[in-house]
């Protein structure tokens, strides 16, 4: 893991004169940091129409991944032995707890006494339920109700309706809906039904076929999200439901329990039989840093042969029965009509099996020969894992020997590039590439190829007549109809259906959210979607829809309308909260900062679940003053050279994009920049200034002006007398400050590769 860079995590800020977003000065300045590697896509935002997003108003992945580890790791300390020591601490005191409540129940059982009631009302959830995505109060980036990053569907084909829907979330547990396919999305409504399982992040879900009571279907869940985010967090092993999530049981182990699933994630999973599944299981990238992920860890293919109760890890076997190092394992499908398994393998290539056990690799693989075995050797490590295959997604088209494959790998740099899409018509005896000129030329300036494709990337292929609809899914959602006329997209190329970061107004003609994470379909035989072809979208928004894939979705011009609906104005909350305000005498009003949903508000916490949004693009830390509680504070994500900016709108819940003006830029402040959410602070002790951090502290005041630096660049670790006492002007003259590592950070944020 590179160095971390020194940035104060509890600070203060000042500033000059306030200026509108809208308008951006060319500046060099000389900045505390290096430069970051830049990719971007998830929560760009964007503020003049028709002009490319600015680079500050891009999402990054890789930034703000190096921004939530800082904090999350003690250098030379274990993160796994912290980890075993707070939750030893936890499990104490409850413990302790439970017996001291356990002793007055006694007493006064004893003494004749009433029991105690148990407590209730707590906590309330406040929402957002839903949560409105467009900031800017004019249709300028609207992606319509948000919910939170979705990581997976599975439609149970016990309801031959389609309206039985399971859905995963990053962080938001497993939800359930039994009217999906209602012709009223606002009339959808979702079940959390795993609130209380161990663990919330969800990664892969799949259903046991066969069935034809969708009350007694078995789920089968695999926990931990693999998607190469910092907030990726591990899981503990498969959830299993034999009463269609009502009931679960965790299944921690494999092979006997001498191998834990702690600390991966689930990927894909596909089931044969009513009885054979194959779980792809990765590294999660909370597990690498929480230490879960040691050298006992096995990446790759579980299998059951009993429907999900026991599981055993598969050993791969390359040619000559050589063995190979277990490495992750990014999607799993299988063929019926080939009675095959197809799995991708990192750094390894793909493989199939005829029982979900015994795995070969492919002869002649996909790729034009790219994953040759000396490029690919067993051990991966032989060449320092130089296989180009990071990320893999497989589709097979029901009922037909017809499968494809996308892969990517990645850059010197860590750069995401692909590797192709490939057609096998013989059950992966040979392949034909198929042409992708409209996915990396989608016609937008951003949010084109396979940007991200380590953390968005999906594949379907669907059965249109005679005809195959193949979706391709990453920044933006793809499609093209494969037939006699087209049968490698050479005459007629993948559609750019979504336009996520293109179009006047932005995504226009769908209003689906960019970064697809997962995409599932079904033809219903019964209902009133019966003969169509029913999809639903899983991204960083949540859960989309279309009624009718054939008819509804067959556009890529920004002056058309595909027919997508929002899933969730009765989902969640699953948004994922960088930081919140609360208004100093309102508990009505609160102010967030959202992963990739901008800054939610609402003036009516405790009676309305629905939120709004008041700044797009991803959020950060935000702050309501106290002493003008109209007076609003919001940040995007600072991305050097330059990206520091200090938002304020004085309308309060009545403020939306345009409003906010920059009281504080990385002018201001030397031409310092921060950490990727920097750290500010309204200070306590004076009505009218702030405190911004970079490097160093500064001071101004709250609404522009002259901004001043009250500490010296921070370089070394140091123990301060920090008691916010006030000075002679009324401000603090002590200020707690942290840092985030020990020294300057010479060299650019790399994405961590994963095995």
């Amino acid at each position: 893991m590179p160095p971390l860079l020194p940035i104060l995590l509890v600070i203060e800020v000042f500033m000059p004169r306030r200026r509108s977003l809208s308008i951006r000065a060319c500046l060099l300045v000389l900045s505390c940091f290096s430069a970051i590697s830049i990719a971007y896509a998830q929560g760009a935002k964007q503020t003049v129409l028709g002009i490319p997003i600015a680079s500050a108003d891009r999402d990054h992945v890789k930034e703000r991944s190096a921004w939530f580890l800082r904090g999350r790791v003690v250098p030379t300390k274990p993160s796994a032995e912290l980890r075993r020591r707070a939750y030893e601490k936890k499990m104490q005191l409850r413990s302790q707890r439970n017996s001291a409540a356990a002793a007055v129940s006694q007493r006064r059982l004893s003494s004749g006494g009433p029991l105690p009631s148990p407590p209730a009302g707590l906590w309330t959830p406040l929402g957002p339920v839903p949560l409105a995505s467009d900031a800017s109060g004019t249709g300028l980036q609207d992606y319509h109700q948000v919910s939170g990053r979705a990581t997976a569907i599975a439609i149970d084909p016990a309801d031959t309706s389609g309206n039985t829907v399971y859905i995963g979330g990053a962080q938001g547990g497993v939800w359930k809906s039994t009217n999906a396919a209602n012709s009223s999305a606002s009339s959808v409504t979702w079940t959390p039904v795993a609130d209380d399982q161990p663990t919330l992040s969800v990664g892969s879900i799949a259903i046991q076929p066969g069935n034809s009571d969708p009350t007694k279907s078995v789920i089968l869940v695999g926990t931990g999200e693999a998607n190469n985010s910092a907030d990726s967090y591990f899981g503990l092993g498969i959830l299993r439901s034999s009463d269609a999530g009502n009931t679960w049981t965790l299944i921690p182990t494999a092979n006997n329990g001498s191998l834990s699933f702690s600390g991966l994630g689930g990927t894909r999973m596909a089931f044969s039989t009513a009885n054979t599944v194959v779980s792809a299981m990765a590294t999660t990238s909370e597990g690498m840093v929480d230490g879960s992920v040691t050298a006992n860890t096995t990446r790759g293919l579980y299998t059951s042969t009993d429907a999900g109760q026991h599981w055993t890890y598969n050993a791969l076997l390359d040619p000559g029965n050589q063995s190979t190092d277990a490495t992750s394992s990014t999607s799993v499908a299988y063929n019926a009509t080939a009675g095959l398994f197809f799995a991708a393998i990192r750094y390894h290539g793909f493989y199939s099996s005829p029982d979900g056990t015994h795995w070969t690799r492919l002869a002649n693989p996909p790729g034009g020969g790219v994953l040759n075995t000396t490029a690919c050797p067993p051990q991966s490590t032989s060449n320092s894992q130089a296989c180009p295959i990071y990320r893999g997604e497989i589709a097979v088209v029901p009922g037909r020997n017809e499968m494809y494959v996308w892969f990517i790998s990645l850059d010197s740099s860590g750069n995401p590039v692909s590797e192709g899409i490939w057609q096998s018509l013989n059950g992966g005896a040979a392949w034909t590439q198929i042409a992708d000129g409209g996915i990396t030329n989608c016609g937008d300036a951003n949010g084109c190829g396979v940007e991200q494709a380590y953390y968005n990337f999906a594949l379907l292929a669907l059965p249109n007549g005679s005809a195959t609809d193949l979706y391709a899914g990453a920044i933006n959602l793809y499609k093209c109809s494969i037939n006699i006329s087209n049968p490698t997209c050479n005459t007629s190329g993948f559609m750019n259906l979504t336009h996520a970061y293109g179009c006047i107004p932005i995504a226009a003609l769908a209003h689906l959210h960019p970064d697809q994470h997962a995409l599932a379909f079904m033809i219903p035989t019964a209902g009133t979607d019966s003969g169509n072809a029913l999809m639903y979208f899983a991204n960083d928004g949540g859960i989309y829809r279309a009624l009718n894939g054939f008819s509804g979705l067959n556009t890529g011009s920004c002056g058309g309308t595909n027919q997508f609906d929002d899933l969730n104005q009765n989902l969640g909350s699953m948004t994922q909260f960088v930081s919140f305000s609360q208004h100093p005498t309102d508990s009505n009003t609160l102010l967030g900062g959202a992963q990739d949903n901008g800054s939610p508000a609402t003036s009516s916490a405790t009676t309305n679940a629905a939120w709004i949004n008041v700044n797009g693009g991803d959020g950060g830390f935000n702050a309501i003053d106290p002493g003008v509680p109209t007076n609003w504070f919001v940040t995007n994500p600072d991305i050097p050279p330059g990206g520091l900016n200090l938002l304020e709108c004085s309308s309060g819940v009545s403020c939306r994009q345009g409003d906010f003006n920059v009281v504080v830029g990385s002018g201001d402040v030397g031409g310092d920049d921060g950490a990727f959410y920097f750290p500010y602070l309204l200070d306590p002790q004076s009505s009218s200034t702030v405190l911004v951090g970079t490097c160093r502290v500064w001071r101004g005041p709250r609404l522009g002006g002259r901004i001043h630096g009250v500490e010296p660049e921070f370089r070394h670790h140091g123990k301060r007398n920090l008691r916010g006492k006030r000075n002679q002007s009324g401000a603090s003259a002590h200020l707690p400050a942290g840092m985030s590592g020990s020294r300057p950070m010479p060299q650019p944020v790399r994405l961590r590769l994963l095995r």
